[in-house]
């Protein structure tokens, strides 16, 4: 879907509003030149842009945000050139007669380097870029798999509206990052899927052999959490707009979504990570304020290698709660739950 033009300040420099992506912007951008550039070339440009304007997390821009966009090369320049690549996989095709033949010159963005890729992706993504590797370090996932969790995640994260380093903030606590083999007896699997009727694992097929989805890759068991997700109504939004604590309800117990306040005790069963009380006290109540808060500070003591990046983000989610729940009414229409609880299998008592 194309978005609406962004409301100019001067022909380079565009002001960012309520639900704009940098990806979007781009593509805002050459339409406005009657140009359309395919979702691979509008990533690459989205970065430069990105690095242009300072901003070291290109997943997060603010509205109000004035933007310089005098870096990208015009769109009579994206014509001169070899024809872009095609759209990649999953891209609705567009017919030749509504989409421009698009091009990239000579002084158009060269195709990045593997290394300049990864590290594009680390700016992004870095703390689900750094449970990836992690995981791979530790033998949870082949390297030759790599590419598809990432694709699998990030379609999710498009889909349903939540961000990839939530995602990973979840299967840290979850499975200490994306372990295939977690389980604590009940719960099996990169979010613990739980056995029995009504569970987790009920919902993904596997209600009495809860057990096998252990022996499951991680790339399989991400289309289980894409057939869970579905199952616990997640909205498919196409926008960034799912939160870190409904992102983590979703998994651990789903009807308290309907309680939107940030500080409102949460009716969720069982023993959980420490983190995750107030104040981390295990005789105070579960928030969606202390599982925000809880979850960022799991994954900061986990990966050292980018705490920095995740601190900045932990101010920004907290603030995030309050303002979501108090722009909502009291309820919601989320469904019943179904996965009533999912143990945590990484943290002792």
């Amino acid at each position: 879907m194309d978005l609406p033009l962004p409301s100019a300040v001067t022909p380079a420099t565009v002001t960012v509003r309520r639900g704009d992506t940098l990806v979007g912007l781009v593509k805002a951008h050459y339409k406005s030149q009657g140009v359309n550039v395919d979702d691979r070339q509008a990533f690459r440009m989205a970065l430069s842009v990105a690095r242009g304007n300072g901003i070291a997390d290109a997943a997060r821009i603010q509205p109000g945000q004035s933007l310089r966009m005098d870096a990208l090369p015009l769109g009579s320049e994206l014509a001169k050139g070899e024809t872009m690549a095609a759209p990649a996989v999953g891209t609705p095709s567009r017919s030749p007669a509504a989409t421009a033949s698009v091009s990239v010159g000579a002084r158009g963005p060269a195709a990045p380097s593997a290394a300049q890729v990864l590290a594009n992706r680390q700016a992004t993504v870095p703390v689900f870029e750094r449970t990836l590797s992690r995981a791979v370090e530790r033998g949870f996932i082949p390297a030759a798999d790599v590419d598809q969790v990432r694709e699998k995640v990030g379609r999710m994260a498009r889909e349903y509206g939540f961000d990839p380093d939530d995602f990973a903030r979840v299967v840290l606590i979850e499975s200490d990052g994306m372990n295939p083999s977690a389980s604590n007896g009940r719960c099996h699997g990169i979010i613990q899927f739980c056995g029995g009727p009504g569970r987790g694992a009920a919902s993904v097929g596997f209600a009495n052999n809860a057990q096998e989805i252990a022996k499951m890759s991680v790339v399989q068991q991400l289309d289980l959490v894409d057939r869970y997700f579905q199952d616990v109504g997640m909205p498919r939004s196409g926008a960034r707009t799912m939160g870190l604590d409904d992102l983590y309800l979703s998994v651990l117990t789903p009807a308290a979504r309907s309680l939107r306040a940030s500080d409102a005790p949460l009716p969720i069963q069982g023993n959980q990570a420490r983190v995750l009380y107030e104040g981390g006290q295990r005789d105070a109540p579960i928030t969606r304020r202390s599982i925000t808060q809880g979850l960022m500070r799991y994954a900061q003591d986990r990966l050292p290698t980018a705490a920095t990046q995740i601190s900045s983000q932990l101010s920004q989610q907290v603030s995030a709660v309050s303002d979501r729940v108090n722009a909502t009414a009291t309820g919601s229409n989320w469904p019943s739950q179904r996965q009533i609880i999912a143990a945590n299998t990484v943290e002792k008592p």
